[in-house]
């Protein structure tokens, strides 16, 4: 049972439960308690399991989602950060076209990733469901961006609790925080970055 918002801290009073789900009223996430079984050594032997990788086409394809809003940003010799890259970074093989470094960082498959002090250019895709403690890797993340810098984000938006029992996406045990638009807004609004881009669905830029 959490007593405060894992994003925003919003005490229980602003929570409606739905099962194991629970729904801030003052930030719009979704969230639930991480099952034990999938946490550690079992979250790493699931993400083991994914098909994700440079060499995986149609996931390739996937991620530029989060890369083709903001190709006119792409300039040679940027420094980028693939931040939650999972077993097979892919961010980093896509951006080798544009002649930019990336770094790729994982807590359970490259956890001395983080290479620089900061980045002009930070992915965060298909992680930040998985965040147990998202204001804590949100508040890292940003630390990690210049000034300046953009932020590329990827996590399928939720559409309210009423519509769970029937989304794909809290299938996945691993996938214990779900954001919608109003949570990006709300993002943007209280770590005081600009929200630049929005598909409305999955993919969201931010500007620091």
């Amino acid at each position: 049972m959490f007593h405060n918002c894992p994003l925003c801290l919003s005490p229980s009073h602003d929570f409606e439960f739905k099962g194991e789900f629970t729904h801030c009223s003052a930030c719009d996430l979704i969230f639930r308690a991480p099952k034990a079984s999938f946490t550690g050594l079992g979250e790493k032997k699931h993400y083991l399991l994914h098909q994700n990788g440079p060499h995986h086409d149609g996931y390739v394809s996937f991620l530029r989602r989060a890369i083709d809003p903001i190709k006119s940003h792409l300039l040679p010799n940027l420094q980028a950060l693939d931040f939650g890259c999972g077993p097979g970074p892919a961010i980093k093989y896509i951006l080798q076209s544009y002649q930019i470094s990336c770094d790729s960082y994982d807590p359970f498959f490259f956890p001395e990733g983080i290479k620089n002090e900061k980045y002009n250019l930070i992915f965060a895709t298909e992680c930040l469901e998985h965040f147990h403690d998202p204001q804590k890797e949100i508040v890292k993340i940003l630390d990690l961006l210049e000034k300046g810098g953009l932020l590329s984000i990827m996590t399928d938006m939720h559409q309210g609790i009423g519509r769970f029992p029937d989304w794909y996406y809290v299938k996945d045990p691993t996938h214990v925080v779900f954001y919608s638009l109003n949570t990006m807004i709300w993002i943007a609004d209280q770590f005081g970055i600009k929200l630049i881009f929005t598909d409305q669905k999955r993919v969201c830029v931010f500007e620091k």
